[in-house]
């Protein structure tokens, strides 16, 4: 498939997901909601939570929240008193936003757009970029973090969360005694490798993730994890800074 159709295929799946339901597109509660307002500001990474210390001084701060449509991040942060723009392939993801910014009455730029290109953004705009999980979704990683890097100011923060690549390395293999996982794939992943459904998601390396962001200027300064009951089911969450890296000449 050319990128295009891919992207496409994707935004149709992503709608697909809306559509039905599914528990990881709901959005924010009117409790959460008002908690944030009340400045208790709390961002899910799965069944734990973005480090608060990550989050101190986002109040006031312009916040991309990249590919992070759905009615949940941009809305609690706008509420917290963040200046948030939304980005996402899905209109339907972007309809909960604009649901709960009428409803709550809440400021929040609302934008549809591919973040593999954000050139609809000047350079240096934004304070923090946060970035659900959709990484999946693309094929070439550094794209995107260039595109991070370039939107970001000095000092700016880098949000990511990601599966783990053991994701993608295993399959469950069912048998008499209750199954169990086997290492199969090697990596990088692609669905579309396996199967001929319209799925279409990529497994990444921990070389592309962090020696991604490394390569393109980031400076990674805090990483959590998660294991979810699923023993291959894990994620990550980094947190990454555009340094001022400026060299001097001496003459001598």
């Amino acid at each position: 498939m050319i990128m295009n159709d891919i992207f496409e295929q994707i935004e149709k799946n992503i709608d697909n997901l809306v559509v039905n339901h599914v528990n990881w597109t709901a959005s924010a509660t009117k409790e959460e909601l008002d908690a944030a307002r009340a400045g208790n500001l709390t961002l899910y990474f799965w069944d734990k939570e973005v480090p608060q210390e990550w989050l101190k001084d986002i109040r006031d701060k312009r916040v991309l929240c990249l590919a992070g449509a759905g009615g949940l991040q941009a809305p609690l942060l706008a509420c917290f008193g963040a200046k948030v723009t939304v980005i996402d392939l899905s209109d339907k993801m972007l309809d909960k936003d604009r649901e709960i910014a009428k409803n709550e009455n809440l400021s929040i730029e609302i934008v549809k757009g591919n973040m593999c290109d954000l050139s609809v953004f000047s350079d240096g705009y934004f304070d923090y970029i946060i970035n659900p999980p959709s990484l999946m979704y693309i094929p070439e990683l550094k794209t995107v973090f260039k595109e991070c890097y370039r939107v970001l100011g000095r000092g700016g923060i880098f949000i990511m969360m990601a599966p783990n690549p053991i994701n993608y390395v295993c399959d469950y293999i069912d048998d008499e005694n209750g199954g169990y996982y086997k290492a199969v794939h090697r990596m990088p992943f692609c669905s579309k490798d396996y199967d001929d459904s319209d799925w279409i998601e990529y497994g990444h390396t921990m070389e592309e993730y962090l020696g991604g962001l490394i390569e393109c200027g980031f400076v990674i300064n805090g990483y959590v994890e998660c294991q979810m009951e699923d023993i291959t089911e894990q994620y990550f969450c980094t947190r990454a800074v555009k340094m001022n890296m400026e060299i001097s000449v001496r003459s001598g």
